[in-house]
């Protein structure tokens, strides 16, 4: 029965992760390799919500079964109550096993190296694989110094064995990862009961929509002006680079990552004439050369990616954004009962959600406040002070304390893995919804995640007394693959004991927002309610927002005008005077022209429209400005 429990289990975390990779990652459109580590990584820092739940209540029975059965006897068994999930300890032995050293090979070696991989603009696989073993050159001597150091204290300290050498790789590893650990807990426990009593509160979280869509629109204002630069610098690349020269078929693989390079750019370039122009662009023949190229090509992926990133991330945004002050205008209206599923959806959002949500924060804020308890006061054995410990003590039935503990390792799991993927740093990391998220962003969530892992897992076994070191007659099998920490007595009784009482200053920080607040103070753009800067950003979040309703609103009438023209009918809007339509195209165009924030929608909607009247892109109405090149503000890059 046990098997069968594993295997529920296993398949529990595999449709889990596979949603969360999918929700994130375009999984057709992803290296088949990155696909598969970090789909790897990640089912093994998820898996541990069941296993190590398993574990405990195995070695409980176990236990029980020890001091019912002191001389081995069998007929005692009834004594204890076996867990439906019940393993002999050598199989989850086993399983610990693969999932450590996986987790290590991966988070050590496999994964850093394809992050490097990936990131590298070189235009084949071993000036990839060149590339990356050199830039992770310094992280792996750097460590190598570490890990030296710690093996002289070891030696001089005659514990030098195999044992011995197995326990420190185990302990240097944890450790680093109980440094992040709890600083990720410590943002957690505050932020995730917080997001959601803010969600509950649909005007407040109106007004932070508000603040992203300026913010975003930004971002997307300096990524298309990115995105300018370097397409005219491969243009001009491409103008230097002859038919001839041997850097001829790099230059054509940055033209094909190019999109924005369209034919007839290219058409009318004379590959002969490579001289540099006068007054154009600050490269010269002598100039190009295989790395400059390897650069170039670098800069066109990550700017090309970014750029479409941007713009899938505005359109979700506007979209959740206008659909939020759909709803509170009416709410604020009131709500006429035309029929029963209408009733029930604006019951469902506008009254339900909202307090189901206020629950579930209150709920979240009560575990993190046990968990914080736990954490400061764990270290201390008589009197029992983690309430964690007393909980499990305190279950008898092996059912209820496997779902207890699942309950506690997965408000941590949430809480610690939560920071990770709201987790942002520039445009080198940042976890995309909409499956817009980059393979260098996938692979260092992977890193971090199987990092994770162990620490984790010792840390909560230590919350709940289930270790050697609050309770000697308690061994996992977890704890055995582990060892005993006692090789490095300083981290052993002083930094993995100790250092958890951090989390609650870094708690107190998060409910003060002192991390935003210095963000916001060096300029970046941070969310402050009180703050004049971040005002300033939702008055402009709630323009744009207008100017892109009133943009799709056109759009859905000019769609409905040219429906019923093409049907043979005729609507009010079609019987009006043609110039009357241009002269409002034209009045609602000079706000585009002036600012350039118009939403990509709306902009094709507009040109649509205008080549219909016989307008120019290029330089106005065709009737009035045939002779004009000046290029619009609409037009792609």
């Amino acid at each position: 029965m046990g098997f069968a429990v594993l295997g529920l289990e296993l398949v529990a975390v595999f449709i889990l992760v596979f949603l969360l990779l999918h929700r994130h990652g375009n999984i057709l459109k992803l290296h088949i390799a990155v696909t598969l580590s970090v789909f790897v990584a990640w089912f093994f820092s998820f898996v541990i919500i069941f296993v190590v739940p398993m574990d405990v209540s195995n070695t409980l029975y176990d236990k029980c079964l020890t001091d019912f059965c002191p001389n081995g006897t069998t007929n005692c068994t009834s004594d204890c109550n076996k867990p439906l999930s019940y393993l002999p300890q050598k199989y989850l032995e086993i399983f610990w096993n693969i999932v450590f050293w996986s987790s290590q090979v991966l988070t050590w070696l496999i994964l850093p190296l394809l992050s490097s991989y990936v990131a590298a603009g070189e235009f084949t696989i071993g000036g990839k694989i060149k590339s990356a073993l050199f830039e992770n050159a310094v992280i792996y001597g750097t460590l190598g110094l570490l890990f030296g150091v710690l093996l002289i204290y070891v030696v001089a300290s005659k514990h030098l064995s195999s044992e011995a050498i197995k326990v420190l790789c185990i302990t240097a590893s944890n450790t680093w990862g109980l440094l992040v650990l709890i600083f990720l807990m410590g943002y957690g426990f505050v932020q995730v009961p917080r997001s959601a009593w803010e969600n509950s509160n649909y005007s407040d979280m109106l007004t932070k929509k508000r603040f992203d869509v300026s913010k975003i629109k930004i971002e997307l204002d300096e990524a298309q002006e990115k995105l300018t630069e370097i397409v005219e610098e491969v243009k001009h690349v491409n103008r230097l680079v002859p038919r001839g020269s041997e850097l001829r078929k790099f230059v054509n693989i940055i033209i094909e990552k190019c999109p924005s390079l369209q034919n007839e750019d290219l058409e009318n370039i004379n590959y002969d004439d490579y001289a540099a122009q006068p007054g154009y662009g600050s490269r010269d023949e002598t100039s190009i050369s295989r790395s400059s190229l390897v650069s170039i090509h670098a800069k066109v992926i990550s700017t090309h990616y970014n750029k479409h990133r941007c713009q899938v991330i505005w359109d979700r945004t506007v979209e959740e954004a206008l659909d939020l002050e759909d709803w509170l205008q009416l709410r604020s209206k009131g709500f006429h009962y035309k029929s029963v599923c209408e009733s029930l959806q604006y019951l469902t959002r506008v009254f339900l959600i909202p307090v189901l949500l206020k629950t579930v924060a209150v709920t979240f804020a009560v575990t993190s406040v046990v968990l914080v308890w736990s954490e400061m006061l764990f270290s201390i054995k008589k009197p029992t002070l983690s309430i964690c410990a007393l909980i499990v003590d305190a279950v008898r039935s092996p059912a209820l304390v496997v779902f207890v503990c699942i309950i506690l390792i997965s408000y941590m799991c949430l809480c610690a893995y939560y920071t990770i993927f709201k987790l942002r740093l520039f445009n080198y990391y940042y976890m995309a919804p909409a499956q817009q998220t980059d393979d260098y962003s996938l692979l260092f969530s992977a890193t971090v995640l199987s990092r994770l892992t162990t620490p984790l897992s010792l840390n909560f076994l230590s919350l709940v007394h289930e270790d050697p070191r609050y309770n000697a007659e308690i061994q996992t099998a977890f704890s055995k693959i582990m060892g005993s920490f006692e090789v490095i007595p300083f981290i052993a009784k002083g930094f993995n004991v100790y250092y958890p009482i951090l989390i609650a200053l870094i708690g107190i920080a998060t409910i003060l927002k002192l991390g935003t607040r210095c963000l916001a103070f060096l300029g970046f753009e941070a969310f402050v309610a009180d703050d004049d800067i971040s005002m300033d950003y939702v008055e402009e979040g709630k323009q744009l927002l207008a100017r892109e309703r009133r943009s799709r609103e056109r759009g859905d009438k000019r769609s409905a005008v040219t429906s019923s023209r093409r049907n043979g009918g005729t609507s009010p809007s079609s019987q009006q005077p043609r110039d009357n339509d241009r002269a409002r195209l034209l009045d609602s165009s000079e706000d585009a022209y002036s600012d350039t924030t118009w939403h990509a929608q709306g902009q094709s909607d507009l040109r649509s429209a205008r080549s219909r009247d016989g307008y120019s892109a290029s330089g106005g109405f065709s009737s009035r400005n045939k002779s004009s090149n000046k290029k619009s503000l609409f037009d792609d890059v």
